[in-house]
């Protein structure tokens, strides 16, 4: 199975963007993903088409169950 954390940001042009990362660590919490999403809204740590973070808007895990063709 293929896991995804997906944290969603809102821009200050009032779109949103989603970051992906691959692998999240099962024992991974709510509470650090929040608190690791305010330390990139606070250091501005990303610009999207001239926009930067304003505030975290939520986070999920997409898990994918992949099967090759024989």
């Amino acid at each position: 199975m293929k896991r995804t954390l997906e944290i969603e940001f809102l821009l200050d042009n009032a779109k949103t963007k989603t970051i992906s990362l691959l692998d999240p660590k099962d024992d991974l919490t709510e509470a650090a993903v929040k608190a690791w999403a305010e330390n990139v809204v606070a250091k501005k740590a990303f610009l999207v088409g001239g926009a930067f973070p304003v505030a975290y808007k939520g986070a999920n895990v997409r898990t994918v169950e992949v099967e090759e063709l024989a």
